[in-house]
C-alpha cells in the first residue's frame, strides 16, 4: 500500500520538486506515516523525519512558503478529482493549480542564476507584486534591473535551496547559495553542450566553418561560474603606489556605458554590425509602432557619442571589456594587442570616456532611468 501511495503521490506534485519536499506533502497531504514512507524508500524512519523537519523549516521563508501552500492545494484537488471522477476538463477548477512546465523552468532558472552570480546581484520581491526582479546593486542608492522572473520560478528556486535570503517588510532580498552556484554551473555546462554540438552539425553540413574572422568575432565568451567580470577584477587591483588601478571615477564611467548599452539593446536596437558600431552608428533602425521607444532612443544617442568620442579603437577594448565582459586575454588576443596590454588600452579608453561624460553632464543619464 505504502509502495502504490508513493507512485499515486509522484503524479500529483511536478517533477522537479526535490525528495524531501516529496516526501513532506505526502506525509502532511496525503496522511501517509513516516514508518510508511521510510519502508517504501528502502530507509530507516530517522532519514524520512529528517527530510520532514528539513522541509518544515522551509516555511519560515516567505516565497518557499507560498510554493509549499501552493503544491498542498494542488495535491488536495488532483485528490480530489482521483477519487470523485471529477470532470479534467473543467477549467473553472483546473487552471488555477497548473504547475510551471519543466521546459520554462529549466530556461528561466538558468536565466535567473546566470544573473545571480554577478557580485552584488540580489533577488528581490514585494508582496502583492507578480514578478520577481535581479537587481544590481551599486552602493550609491540607485539599484540597476537585470532581470525579471516570474513569482513561481522564485518560488521554485527558494523551494530547491538554489536562493536564500530575509524579509524586511513588504520586500524580500535573496541571493544564491552554494547549491544554486553548483545548479547554474550544470545549467550553463549542458546549454554550452546543446550549443556546441548544434555549431558542429552546421559546419559540418555546410562543409566550411561558420566561425567569423577572430578579430570581428563580437560574440561574448562565458566566464567561469562564479568569476568575477574584467572591470571588477581590475577595480580592485592596486598599483605600486597603492593606488587602485581603476579609479572610482573610471568605474562609475565604465557602468554608465554598460547601462546606456544594455538599455538601447532592447528589443534589437544595438546593430550587429560591428564596424557600424565601433564607428558610433548604434541603431539598428528597427523600431516599434513606427518609433522606438522614447528611453532607448536616448541611451542609444548616448552610446552612439561615448562611442565616437573614443575612437574605433578604444571603443572596442571598451565593448568587449565592459559590455561583453570578455577577459583581457581573450581582448588581446582579438584586437591583436601585445601581450599584457589590454587592461592599459582599457584604462586610457576609461579614462577618455571619464572625460567625455564629464563634458557633456549627465542630464541625459538621469533621464534615461
Amino acid at each position: 500500500m505504502a509502495y502504490a501511495s508513493c507512485a499515486s503521490a509522484r503524479n500529483m506534485v511536478p517533477g522537479w520538486l526535490p525528495v524531501p519536499v516529496r516526501v513532506y506533502l505526502a506525509h502532511t497531504e496525503g496522511g501517509e506515516s513516516i514508518r510508511a514512507l521510510a519502508r517504501a524508500a528502502g530507509c530507516h524512519p530517522s532519514t524520512v523525519l529528517r527530510q520532514v523537519r528539513r522541509t518544515e523549516t522551509l516555511r519560515d521563508d516567505p516565497l518557499a512558503d507560498t510554493a509549499l501552500a501552493r503544491l498542498g492545494r494542488l495535491w488536495r484537488w488532483r485528490a480530489r478529482v482521483n477519487t470523485t471522477s471529477l470532470p479534467a476538463q473543467d477549467p473553472s477548477t483546473m487552471t488555477h493549480f497548473v504547475p510551471i512546465d519543466d521546459e520554462t523552468l529549466a530556461r528561466d532558472t538558468l536565466r535567473t542564476l546566470r544573473a545571480l552570480l554577478e557580485p552584488r546581484n540580489l533577488l528581490v520581491v514585494a508582496e502583492g507584486v507578480e514578478d520577481a526582479v535581479v537587481v544590481h546593486n551599486a552602493g550609491d542608492d540607485r539599484p540597476i534591473r537585470r532581470a525579471v522572473v516570474g513569482r513561481e520560478v522564485a518560488e521554485a528556486l527558494a523551494l530547491r535551496e538554489l536562493i536564500a535570503g530575509t524579509q524586511v517588510g513588504r520586500i524580500a532580498r535573496y541571493t544564491i547559495t552554494a547549491e544554486g552556484r553548483a545548479e547554474a554551473g550544470r545549467l550553463i555546462a549542458e546549454a554550452e553542450s546543446r550549443r556546441a554540438s548544434g555549431a558542429g552539425q552546421s559546419d559540418d553540413a555546410a562543409g566550411t566553418p561558420t566561425r567569423l574572422p577572430k578579430a570581428r568575432r563580437v560574440e561574448p565568451r562565458r566566464r567561469p561560474v562564479g568569476a568575477d567580470a574584467p572591470l571588477h577584477v581590475l577595480a580592485r587591483r592596486r598599483r605600486t603606489d597603492g593606488s587602485f588601478f581603476l579609479p572610482p571615477e573610471l568605474v562609475a564611467a565604465a557602468i554608465r556605458f554598460r547601462e546606456s548599452y544594455e538599455i538601447a539593446s532592447i528589443n534589437g536596437g544595438v546593430t550587429r554590425d560591428w564596424d557600424k558600431l565601433v564607428a558610433g552608428r548604434v541603431s539598428s533602425g528597427r523600431v516599434a509602432n513606427g518609433s522606438a521607444p522614447t528611453r532607448r532612443l536616448e541611451a542609444e544617442e548616448s552610446l552612439s557619442a561615448a562611442i565616437r568620442a573614443l575612437g574605433p579603437d578604444l571603443a572596442e577594448s571598451v565593448i568587449l571589456a565592459v559590455c561583453h565582459e570578455e577577459g583581457m586575454e581573450e581582448i588581446e588576443d582579438r584586437l591583436e594587442f601585445p601581450a599584457r596590454s589590454g587592461k592599459i588600452v582599457l584604462r586610457i579608453a576609461l579614462r577618455s570616456l571619464q572625460r567625455h561624460y564629464a563634458s557633456t553632464g549627465s542630464g541625459d543619464y538621469d533621464m534615461i532611468y
